[in-house]
């Protein structure tokens, strides 16, 4: 993904959507957020804006890295009921 807006987009609709996800923005907190992560279950996700584009941990396709967060996402709301709450405050329906 290399287009700075979308990347923006998807850092702020990650961070407004997934309630534990931790965000990193430049000095004082301003400014769009360069880093979310993400502890679903002990396995860490990460996504880190650079300068062009965005780096993903673990490294694969922004795509499919999208989808194995949902799935997870979705996996640890089913046996977590505080945290199945929470999302369904922000609004995700689960799949």
């Amino acid at each position: 993904m290399n287009d700075d807006e979308d990347s923006s987009e998807l850092l702020d609709y990650l961070a407004e959507k997934i309630p534990i996800a931790k965000v990193k923005r430049p000095h004082r907190n301003r400014g769009p957020i360069t880093e979310l992560t993400v502890d679903v279950a002990g396995r860490i996700f990460r996504v880190h804006r650079m300068k062009d584009a965005l780096e993903v941990q673990p490294p694969v396709h922004l795509t499919a890295w999208v989808d194995l967060l949902l799935t997870r996402l979705s996996d640890a709301a089913a046996i977590d009921a505080d945290l199945r709450r929470s999302f369904l405050r922000s609004g995700w329906a689960l799949r």
